[in-house]
């Protein structure tokens, strides 16, 4: 009588792992964009867009008169970036079911 899931059950989880799928596509292809690895220049490796959430480096410290190496990774802006990596495919499946649907008219 009073039914809480729709009859069309069985498409719920494909179009779940659409999303997991999609939203870790756009987390792989902006990072890849925003990844620097300019290590041989100034001795500095930047991973992460819109935050960025690793990074490592060596350099001379002037003070101490040797090399030093640093090494960080926070991930709350690990957590923030596939955030927004959701964000960013929700708006384009919106985006293109509304491109799509303007061409079936």
């Amino acid at each position: 009588m009073y039914t809480m899931i729709p009859g069309n059950r069985r498409l719920i989880l494909p179009a779940i792992l659409k999303g997991v799928a999609g939203t870790i596509f756009i987390f792989v292809v902006l990072t890849v964009i925003s990844y620097q690895n300019d290590l041989p220049v100034d001795g500095k490796l930047t991973i992460g867009f819109p935050w960025e959430f690793y990074s490592s480096g060596t350099g001379y410290n002037v003070e101490s008169d040797e090399y030093a190496s640093f090494e960080n990774f926070e991930p709350l802006k690990l957590i923030g970036n596939i955030l927004f990596a959701v964000v960013v495919y929700m708006l384009l499946r919106l985006l293109l079911r509304a491109r799509f649907a303007k061409k079936r008219s």
